[in-house]
């Protein structure tokens, strides 16, 4: 049931955010989105009852459908489209390069310890970091015709 309700709120993020995003800003969006996603992963560290890691599923499958559907929008509003194929390729690899790194390391953490607690913190800090580099983006093009006064 944690499950489908990550993948439940993962479609509800991606379906809202999008007209969230018209309203607020891309760079907005995708900050709360990654709030959301570090709230989410240090609220799974203390989770003890299934009631909180319903709280998790709603948090982080809402934050990863969100920011999910808004790297593509949002790396061209900041950085435009002349190197948005190579730019979203990044992203991308990392992305993946993430998913199966974070995998095997948290396999090997529960191995090692018999609980996930460290895998959770570093995605934690992870999730954090990714936060405070949304903050710090800053759009690289102009969004459209300036006009020279004078």
């Amino acid at each position: 049931n944690i499950l489908a309700v990550i993948g439940g709120l993962s479609i509800a993020g991606r379906l809202s955010i999008g007209s969230t995003s018209d309203k607020i800003g891309g760079k907005l969006s995708l900050t709360i989105c990654f709030a959301l996603l570090a709230i989410a992963m240090l609220w799974v560290t203390i989770a003890k009852e299934v009631w909180m890691f319903y709280i998790f599923a709603i948090l982080f499958g809402f934050s990863t459908g969100g920011a999910l559907a808004l790297e593509s929008p949002v790396t061209a509003e900041l950085f435009g489209l002349r190197a948005h194929g190579v730019i979203m390729g990044t992203i991308v690899f990392c992305a993946t390069a993430g998913g199966a790194f974070g995998s095997l390391f948290s396999g090997r953490i529960f191995d090692i310890t018999g609980n996930y607690y460290i895998a959770f913190l570093v995605f934690t800090v992870l999730a954090t970091a990714g936060l405070i580099l949304v903050l710090l983006l800053k759009p690289t093009h102009r969004k459209g015709p300036t006009r020279k006064s004078g």
